[in-house]
């Protein structure tokens, strides 16, 4: 596997903590093309927090100019810990040149099968119309919503690839690359039975129950080799699922 693609994968297993826009405090001056942020609430130091982004010194401090190379201060607000451009480098296509003989091109791909099953990641409250915990509305006002529904209609959206599927009020079916926001404290808040089966609880009231595929991983390939000194360029892609649960923002954009 590329390294940039592995470093790519490894994000949306550590972004437990980060969220897609900052729920602190922040510098103005951050850099305009962040993408997440960790939100430092906590007694994570500076020096953690860049290595377990594996962000340099001098790449924090050009994304967040109010803190230095030293690491100080470190105030309790959010910070940007990945930019797009960042972020496209590491799933980017990577090219090289090479000395080989003409040959053909050859492909193969792994489709990504659907989920046997799907894990409940909890309620999460969901009123702001903003910053959504899941990003797409799919059906509203369904009369006829099944948890199950909305996950299939989820998993048809994202084209096989991993996405989490929503149920909020009832009759709502929300899809997303990503869980933006927190669980409840209390989880009986999600307390309104599916429209189209009574004996499922489909949210509630500015609250929407999550779930999460549980697949195989899955690669897609493409490789094409020209004549001797020409380009020889390389596309990887990776759809990657976890079991795990969170009840912070789970990055993994792009998906739509």
């Amino acid at each position: 596997m590329k390294p940039g693609v592995a470093l790519a994968l490894s994000w949306g297993i550590i972004l437990t903590a980060a969220s897609p826009h900052p729920e602190l405090q922040w510098d103005p001056d951050t850099i305009s093309t962040c993408r997440e942020w960790f939100n430092n609430a906590g007694s994570d130091t500076c020096e953690s927090i860049r290595s377990m982004f594996a962000i340099s010194p001098e790449d924090f401090h050009k994304w967040n100019p109010s803190v230095g190379v030293d690491c100080k201060p470190w105030r309790y607000q959010s910070y940007c810990i990945l930019t797009e451009e960042k972020w496209a480098s590491y799933t980017s296509t990577h090219t090289t040149t090479s000395n080989a003989k003409p040959t053909t091109t050859s492909s193969s791909s792994t489709h990504v099968p659907s989920p046997t099953s799907w894990n409940a990641l909890g309620c999460y409250t969901d009123n702001d119309a903003k910053y959504p915990v899941l990003e797409k509305e799919v059906s509203s006002n369904d009369a006829a919503l099944q948890i199950k529904t909305c996950e299939d209609q989820c998993w048809k959206a994202s084209n096989g690839t991993v996405l989490y599927a929503g149920v909020k009020q009832g009759n709502q079916c929300w899809c997303g690359s990503f869980v933006g926001g927190q669980t409840t404290w209390n989880a009986t808040e999600c307390n309104s039975p599916c429209s189209g089966n009574k004996q499922e609880i489909c949210g509630g009231k500015d609250r929407i129950n999550v779930f999460e595929p549980v697949t195989t991983t899955a690669i897609s390939k493409t490789t094409t080799v020209t004549s001797s000194k020409t380009t020889a360029a390389t596309s990887s892609t990776t759809a990657i699922t976890t079991s795990k649960q969170s009840s912070g923002a789970v990055k993994n954009r792009g998906m739509f």
